[in-house]
């Protein structure tokens, strides 16, 4: 359901067979994209294996120093690192095929009619799945990504979803906000930089982009938590005829 303006003006899916729902071009693009997840969170868990080497102070890996170093030299670590950064680039690709279907399937329900209430519940979790998968994925290759930053992005998900779970039991529309699409979009690029930079970690400009980058989509994950509580308050205690979306 979506509201529009103020009132209660809702806009219905489509309420198709489950077997139509599941068929259905946009739900497809969303099952591709756990697909697509998959495949780049298994790059990503093979090179942290291969790689099993310490972070130190400086925020790099024992392996990054060697890079161009001491052992350059060495025609074996020579090919464990080109295969290595061959790696990180090919996660890097699935995952940007990965964002463009969260693109495309929204697209492709709103042009042709297609949402579904299968969709509504998949599309949300798909991303959710994505981008909170990836970030504990990288944990472990870089020591700017810090374990209470994922703890803080996990703990805005679980929040919004209870709090939209009550509202709409209630019968209260809560669809996303722009709010919400920018903490996704900010969290999608920082995931993004963050593979090249670890895949890359000789780039300074690689390293400034992925800090900052993703120091931005905590913030806007902090904030959109924030104004989701807001809205909720507002929506939940004086009704929806006071308020528009969220």
């Amino acid at each position: 359901m979506r509201s529009r303006g103020r009132g209660v003006a809702v806009k219905r899916r489509r309420r198709l067979p489950l077997r139509e729902q599941i068929t259905a071009l946009p739900n497809r693009l969303t099952a591709l994209r756990l697909v697509l997840a998959a495949g780049f969170f298994g790059l990503l868990i093979y090179c942290t294996q291969v790689l099993k080497l310490p972070v130190d102070a400086s925020g790099e890996l024992a392996w990054q120093r060697l890079r161009g170093g001491l052992f350059a030299a060495h025609a074996g670590l020579q090919a464990q690192d080109s295969l290595l950064t061959r790696l990180f680039d090919g996660a890097f690709a699935l995952f940007v095929l990965a964002a463009l279907t969260d693109v495309a399937d929204g697209y492709v329900a709103r042009r042709w009619k297609l949402e579904t209430d299968l969709g509504r519940i998949a599309d949300p979790f798909a991303d959710k799945v994505m981008t909170l998968g990836a970030f504990v994925l990288l944990m472990p290759l870089t020591v700017y990504l810090s374990g209470w930053m994922v703890v803080l992005m996990l703990a805005r998900e679980q929040l919004v979803t209870t709090i939209r779970g009550f509202a709409e039991s209630r019968g209260v529309p809560f669809p996303a906000n722009v709010w919400g699409k920018a903490k996704t979009a900010t969290q999608s690029v920082a995931i993004g930089a963050g593979i090249l930079y670890v895949g890359h970690p000789s780039s300074l400009w690689l390293r400034y982009s992925f800090v900052v980058l993703l120091w931005l989509a905590l913030g806007a994950t902090l904030v959109s938590g924030l104004v989701y509580v807001r809205n909720a308050s507002r929506l939940l205690f004086r009704g929806p005829a006071h308020d528009g979306a969220p």
